[in-house]
């Protein structure tokens, strides 16, 4: 009797210590799903903030290019004004010698008449044929006089207007200077900006690159998927269950994705989808579309936990991103039983049932075999 007894403790030490292992790897497999979870959600999130970099990176693109718009057209228009302010300078500084060689002249030229006025009118006086003579050179002295002052007075008012010409454009180069360093400043500022976001850009282009090759993975994952299956329908020679041939729906929901070709979820890009997704509640029970025995179960890249199932007649099922799996392989199974449970584990979004229909390996839109 004590033998007996010390057997069944023996066994029920080995049974608890192989339930403990399989408990730990069952919580080494979740905390997996979590954290491959969490790493999707980056994904996402990832993907979302790369469209906005690219939308703002285009913004400051254009705002830069106008502002180095503006920037060449404010340094032209300041190198017009230099040059026409060059000009001016050099034509003022001639018209201040023309001045000045105009009031010398006239200044002479008076002295020269009236330094001693009695003598010269007797002079011209005396040295006059007659009196019409003498008023006729007087009176062309004065002329003479007149339109030398005259002259006097239209040159300083050339030098009055060149001067003001010159400095309304001289404030206005000044205007335009500051303007123009304001202009710079801000170009400056988007420059940096767009140089900032162009390696925010390039970064997430990276990350783009990596989610691109986890597509590729779940190409690769599908493709051995359809190897598998049909290895293990040519092994097995046929079913041993063979199904109904109707497609019952393994999860009543509303379906997320369609069969064909879609934009992906997380990474963007083309890409064909295989199956269906159907929403459901993290926990709610998946059945088996129609009987069958179970060829594969157990995890599979992309799908997660998943099932594929055998129906005979060249068909199969599969059903991914389970978060428990009821039946292994081998294992007979009723349409309509319950073979695990909905979740969200390999490379999925939230909670929802990925299923595939396929015949002879190949995947199939599985609404035209759902009833």
């Amino acid at each position: 009797m004590r033998i007996f007894a010390a057997f069944l403790l023996l066994i029920l030490i080995y049974s608890a210590a192989d339930s403990a292992q399989d408990l730990s790897e069952e919580q080494k497999l979740e905390q997996i799903n979590k954290e491959l979870q969490t790493s999707i959600i980056k994904l996402e999130k990832t993907k979302k903030e790369e469209q906005a970099v690219l939308g703002r990176l285009v913004v400051i693109t254009k705002e830069l290019k106008r502002t180095q718009g503006n920037l060449y057209q404010a340094q032209k228009k300041i190198n017009v004004n230099e040059s026409e302010i060059g000009t001016l300078t050099a034509e003022l500084s001639e018209t201040k010698e023309d001045l000045t060689q105009r009031e010398k002249k006239l200044s002479r030229r008076v002295n020269e008449v009236f330094k001693s006025s009695g003598v010269n009118y007797l002079q011209m006086l005396f040295t006059s044929g007659s009196m019409s003579d003498f008023f006729n050179r007087l009176y062309f002295f004065r002329q003479i006089i007149n339109y030398d002052a005259e002259l006097v007075q239209s040159v300083r008012a050339d030098v009055r207007k060149a001067k003001q010409k010159r400095a309304s454009l001289q404030t206005k180069t000044s205007e335009i200077r500051s303007l123009a360093k304001a202009i710079s400043v801000k170009k400056d500022a988007i420059a940096e900006q767009a140089a900032e976001k162009n390696k925010i850009y390039k970064s997430l282009q990276q990350r783009r690159k990596e989610y691109e090759a986890h597509v590729a993975e779940l190409e690769k994952s599908s493709k051995e998927l359809e190897v598998l299956i049909l290895k293990q329908m040519a092994a097995r020679k046929g079913a041993k269950v063979r199904g109904s041939g109707a497609i019952a729906w393994p999860l009543r929901g509303r379906i997320t994705s369609p069969f064909g070709y879609r934009r992906h979820p997380l990474w963007g890009g083309k890409h064909m989808h295989r199956g269906i997704d159907i929403a459901g509640k993290h926990g709610a029970t998946v059945k088996a579309a129609d009987s069958g025995e179970v060829i594969f179960s157990g995890w599979w890249d992309g799908y997660g936990k998943a099932i594929v199932i055998d129906h005979g007649r060249l068909t199969t099922t599969v059903y991914g991103h389970l978060s428990r799996i009821y039946k292994g392989v081998g294992a007979i199974v009723a349409k309509g039983q319950t073979i695990g449970l909905v979740g969200s584990t390999g490379y999925s979004t939230g909670p929802h049932l990925h299923f595939e229909v396929r015949k002879n390996g190949k995947p199939v839109n599985p609404m035209e075999f759902l009833n």
